[in-house]
């Protein structure tokens, strides 16, 4: 081993401990808030394990990531600025102690979550064959995670080279580690075909050793690696929070990293290192209190100025158009990277909207295990790195298995990283019922991504041409955007707008966002009885009823058809509502807390009607089979005698 690698490793351990204890002595006089997970104890690890990673690599890390971070060379003072909460801070103070970006060094505190991201970084490599090697960091305590799981077979089924670092610091949080994990965690991962390699050692010459070998190994194999880390938490998990046996912690007081060195160099030595480090935090600490306290910005629906029409010419059925949209986006830009389950040939996807696509395409056509948490987490890597990912998640109930990562990873990291970064990954899924395949494969979930700030959600139409659509995001794309596919659009054909006509209709477009709202009227010279807003499966319906209610009740009914359901569009709606007749919700989702409900709210707020209707499932799970279906999901008939009996 190189002295100067030695000797750098050695002042690296203890400058971790030095601003671990900053950090501890600044919570105690109250100038810091939120929490912190020192690295006391492990700052052995970091510092061997850090020094084989080159400028280029990537490193995905955990809440325990202070250690970490210094040892990737990151900036201490802007660090804990960021710990401070100040706008001088790795990113603006957004991320804190756990949530923290700097060049290739990304970090997250939820337990797993990291795991499939890196994931999406080492396979966005392997395919673009760069030699850059992907460093993900995990305790034992992540160990519980199913995602670990669904990432370690992955890694290995496609042979992705990256070096998983376990941490088995005995506890997770106060549960120790037997009392949670059971067998032995080298033998789970070797489970995976994973070659792993493991040590008991808070000794930084064992440990640059050891990390060699495990580099070495990566370098060579073009295949995942597992190095397994025994050593133990001298810290609290959090701050002071500790509730562990004291005894406990003194007998493993002699393995201390910094006793270890104390060993090798001499106690005054490292005294005099420890508090020279100590001494520049604490001025640093000092010089940023009176630095102003970091600002956020809300973020509304950017209106943008879009000429480009979304009507559709029709006669193409809808998944023709989405197969026809992935392959022409596939040969303007090969980053765009499609997966699911059972997307290549001869299957083509459930719905058969990828069909033919993989022969055209081999090397932007991958299958998937049933791993949609993932898969999800492997697009957020693989945007991270430059690619476009295009996930399928075969039934729109499946997205619940990867909230997770669209809730906690996804829109976030462009976000908490003081906006450094770009999320652009669509995840495609057909939701809604019509095929009678029962309660949980004919779901409208999309009502729970409308919580989720930062989060794009799109929603295929009759009317609005899906070819255009995706070729607008291709386009134009920065930020995690979710696609709804009715599943009773796919096999149908999409209808035709010619000179601003559908059938009976007159239609008007109006396009603030990007992604066109439709404003349909049977008579665009008289005010409407009801203005109805709607949006993907229920269009036919919806319109069928406006043409019977206008010809049996002589009750007008013009209809607003949205296709960016989040952020809601509401400049469109508020052009598209015609006076103050009242509206009509109508969504094949369940009523309460549903998408209605929102559009419904807003309007309320801004007084934009005189009286509002909500049409939408039964707050039931949706049955099996299509008679059973039927009594669960509005349809034009329903629509039909709920707007009747309003208007009435």
């Amino acid at each position: 081993m190189e002295e100067r690698r030695r000797q750098d490793a050695y002042d690296m351990a203890v400058k971790i401990r030095a601003f671990e204890r900053t950090a501890l002595e600044l919570f105690a006089q109250d100038k810091l808030s939120g929490t912190t997970h020192t690295y006391i104890g492990q700052e052995a690890t970091a510092a061997a394990a850090m020094s084989f990673v080159g400028e280029r690599d990537v490193v995905f890390s955990n809440h325990r990531c202070h250690g970490h971070y210094l040892a990737y060379g990151g900036d201490e003072r802007a660090l804990l600025a960021e710990i401070m909460s100040k706008e001088s801070g790795l990113c603006g103070g957004r991320g804190g102690s756990q949530h923290i970006h700097y060049k290739n060094f990304y970090t997250n505190g939820i337990q797993g979550g990291i795991l499939p991201n890196a994931l999406g970084v080492a396979f966005a490599k392997k395919l673009d064959q760069k030699k850059d090697r992907t460093v993900v960091f995990l305790g034992d305590g992540t160990l519980g995670q199913g995602v670990v799981y669904e990432t370690l077979n992955i890694a290995s089924v496609f042979q992705i080279p990256m070096l998983f670092i376990v941490e088995d610091n005995q506890y997770a949080m106060s549960t120790r580690r037997e009392d949670a994990i059971s067998g032995d965690i080298a033998e789970r991962i070797r489970g995976f075909a994973v070659e792993t390699l493991e040590i008991a050692s808070t000794d930084t010459d064992e440990l640059l050793d050891f990390f060699e070998k495990a580099f070495r190994k990566l370098d060579t194999g073009n295949q995942p690696v597992c190095a397994v880390v025994h050593n133990f938490r001298l810290g609290a998990h959090s701050k002071g929070d500790d509730t562990r046996d004291a005894a406990e912690i003194e007998r493993h007081m002699q393995w201390d990293p910094i006793a270890v060195l104390e060993r090798k160099l001499g106690r005054d030595e490292v005294g005099r290192r420890l508090r020279r480090h100590s001494e520049a935090f604490a001025q640093m600490a000092l010089d940023l209190e009176g630095q102003g306290t970091a600002r956020i910005l809300s973020c509304e629906a950017e209106a943008l100025s879009v000429k480009e029409t979304f009507f559709c010419e029709g006669g193409k059925r809808c998944n023709e158009q989405i197969r026809e949209a992935l392959g022409e986006g596939i040969e303007r830009n090969k980053n765009i990277i499609v997966y699911g389950e059972d997307v290549k040939d001869p299957y083509g996807g459930a719905f058969k909207a990828t069909k033919g696509l993989s022969g055209k395409h081999p090397g932007n056509l991958f299958n998937m295990p049933i791993s949609e948490a993932c898969m999800v987490g492997m697009a957020v890597g693989m945007a991270l790195a430059g690619k476009i990912p295009v996930v399928e998640i075969m039934f729109g109930d499946f997205l619940a298995l990867a909230m997770d990562q669209l809730l906690n990873h996804a829109v976030k990291y462009g976000w908490i990283y003081g906006e450094a970064v770009q999320v652009p990954m669509v995840i495609r899924t057909p939701m809604g019922g019509g095929r009678g395949y029962g309660p949980t494969h004919s779901q409208s979930l999309e009502k729970f991504l409308m919580g989720i700030p930062l989060l794009k959600v799109l929603a295929l139409s009759p009317l609005h041409n899906p070819k255009l659509l995706y070729q607008t995001i291709f386009d134009t794309i920065s930020s995690p955007t979710v696609v709804i596919e009715n599943k009773k659009l796919y096999a149908e054909r999409m209808l035709s707008v010619s000179d601003h006509k559908c059938g009976s209709f007159f239609v008007e477009e109006i396009n603030h966002y990007g992604y066109s709202t439709m404003r349909l009227s049977l008579d665009r010279q008289t005010a409407p009885d009801i203005t109805v807003v709607t949006y993907g499966g229920m269009v036919r319906d919806a319109m069928k009823a406006a043409e019977e209610l206008l010809l049996e009740d002589e009750i007008q009914a013009d209809l607003v058809v949205v296709s960016q359901l989040l952020p809601l569009p509401k400049q469109d709606i508020r052009e598209a509502i015609n006076g103050k007749a009242p509206m009509a919700v109508v969504e094949e989702g369940t009523v309460t807390a549903g998408i209605g409900a929102e559009i419904v709210a807003w309007c309320a707020q801004e007084r934009l009607a005189e009286g509002y209707l909500r049409i939408g499932a039964h707050d039931l799970p949706i049955p099996n089979g299509i008679k059973l279906e039927r009594q669960a999901l509005p349809d034009w008939k329903c629509i039909i005698e709920r707007i009747r009996e309003f208007v009435k």
